[in-house]
């Protein structure tokens, strides 16, 4: 795996036998601007055209994805050069990734295809933020205390904004803590329950290199800063809590990056050892 990304594949396949052949040329972005919405599907899309099909690739998601689209079993078909093909489709786009010609016009085309995509979380790699990149001090004082949910966890770790996060479980009322220097832009201190917002009680830190850090499930009433007031690393935030979408007391830390009216979650480390901490420097 490249440390750099993460990347889960989902693969699809679909034997085709065309006699038609498109006219278009590949790799033009079709459409820069799907609407905005829930996370969404990426579908690869066979389009009748006049005197053939077009390839699109349709990414309704808010991040960009890797596609490789594989064409084999070649007869009467040219324009595809070795038949892999791979793009990148950046988020809400629909893009051109091929077109099909006949050698000979008279007989008919004929291919199988086979599709897969991979969701880019890190849209800038190699970057102060990203694997490899910053440090990050324990956003907590106390413990020891251990992760209760991971990256990738099924329950609430499988979405763009938050794949990379860390659920560690604490008592009510630990004290948490800047994990970085930073701006606070943004807190929330008066939610007692579940409803309405499912992050609770939170507060966010713009850091000098524009990532985020994010703070949820706070205690209501223990939020100790304000929006725009700078914060060092071992500031006091406020307390842990157990607001929100959350099934017991704990502190849900991420870090993300602004991609465009979105944010992804990108890989981080702590500068410390936290027991059951997936280690995203390594490259396995």
């Amino acid at each position: 795996m490249r440390a750099s990304r993460l990347l889960i594949a989902f693969t699809l396949l679909i034997a085709s036998y065309l006699n038609v052949s498109p006219s278009l040329a590949g790799g033009t972005i079709t459409n820069a601007t799907l609407p905005a919405g829930k996370p969404g599907n990426v579908r690869l899309m066979v389009n009748t055209i006049r005197g053939g099909k077009a390839m699109d690739v349709n990414n309704e998601t808010d991040v960009p994805v890797e596609v490789v689209l594989r064409l084999t079993r070649l007869v009467n078909v040219t324009g595809v050069g070795n038949g892999v093909i791979r793009k990148t489709v950046p988020a809400r786009t629909r893009l051109r990734v091929a077109t099909l010609r006949k050698r000979q016009g008279s007989y008919p085309m004929m291919y199988q295809q086979s599709f897969s995509y991979a969701l880019i979380y890190s849209p800038e790699p190699g970057k102060a933020g990203s694997v490899g990149g910053y440090a990050y001090a324990l956003p907590w004082t106390g413990g020891p205390f251990h992760i209760s949910q991971g990256a990738g966890g099924d329950f609430s770790h499988n979405s763009p904004k938050g794949r990379y996060a860390v659920d560690v479980a604490m008592p009510v009322g630990t004290p948490i803590v800047a994990a970085r220097n930073g701006k606070v832009i943004e807190v929330h201190d008066g939610q007692g329950g579940r409803l309405p917002n499912p992050a609770g009680n939170y507060v966010r830190i713009e850091h000098a290199d524009g990532t985020h850090s994010a703070y949820l499930h706070l205690k209501r009433g223990s939020v100790k800063v304000k929006p725009g007031q700078t914060v060092r690393t071992g500031s006091l935030l406020g307390q842990s809590g157990n607001t929100g979408r959350s099934t017991g007391p704990h502190l849900h830390f991420v870090v993300q990056k602004a991609y465009g009216d979105s944010l992804v979650s990108i890989p981080f480390r702590f500068s410390r050892p936290v027991s059951a901490l997936p280690n995203f420097a390594r490259n396995d």
